[in-house]
């Protein structure tokens, strides 16, 4: 399958299922999704739905099961796991729900940290997590330390992290579930920014009020992908 360049990343009938001594876990059916540049796609479904599993398919986390994830132009099936960590670190940046920003460093110095590991000079990578924390209203803040940022703050951080090595692909995990309702609007809208700007964006989310923000929507349900939210969600 050659994917068309305005795809980042593309699911054909790729399922997740996991062995248990003699029981079966399939997290995810099989499944079709495509995430296209310029888009923020949002993956609504509830806890245990295997919205998880699917970002994790995405991300570069875990093989399928059965079927294709090609990111990137490349079939993840057919890489080891060296070629998979180096397709992570280059490709995809990645948004937490619990921000996992490092204590100890400042806000810049945790935006630099995916430069080091791409062994980026170091007068280079201090200049671009500085255009990265501009780019999402934190540059005031660079020299404050985690613990004295609010919530919000924080993630805007973790954003400016993901980005800062330019990754085409932007993969977000209940990126507000932490955040107090006027945060977690800031942080949508960056995201919405981001993705304005050519980025493709997949958003996993529990949170039905996010949908507003979304140029696209699927609901995951049951192990199952769908354009349609799920019966008990249109009443």
């Amino acid at each position: 399958m050659v994917p068309s360049p305005s795809y980042v990343a593309q699911v054909r009938q790729a399922s997740k299922v996991y062995q248990t001594g003699d029981t079966t876990i399939t997290a995810l059916e099989p499944s079709d999704l495509d995430v296209r540049a310029g888009e923020l796609l949002l993956i609504i479904g509830p806890s245990g739905s295997g919205k998880t599993t699917l970002l994790s398919l995405l991300g570069c986390v875990i093989y399928p099961t059965q079927g294709q994830v090609v990111v990137g132009g490349q079939d993840i099936s057919q890489l080891n796991e060296t070629q998979l960590a180096a397709l992570r670190l280059h490709y995809i940046g990645f948004v937490f729900q619990s921000f996992n920003l490092i204590q100890p460093l400042t806000a810049e110095d945790n935006v630099l940290l995916p430069l080091r590991l791409q062994q980026v000079p170091a007068a280079e990578a201090r200049e671009r997590a500085r255009r990265a924390l501009a780019t999402v209203g934190m540059s005031d803040r660079a020299r404050q330390l985690p613990k004295q940022l609010s919530g919000g703050q924080q993630q805007r951080v973790a954003i400016a992290r993901a980005l800062v090595t330019e990754p085409p692909l932007v993969l977000c995990d209940e990126p507000t579930a932490a955040l107090d309702p006027k945060s977690a609007e800031v942080v949508m809208r960056e995201l919405k920014t981001l993705a304005s700007q050519g980025k493709a964006l997949a958003v996993v989310t529990h949170d039905m009020r996010l949908r507003a923000f979304a140029d696209r929507i699927v609901y995951v349900d049951q192990g199952r992908v769908s354009t349609e939210p799920p019966a008990d969600e249109l009443h």
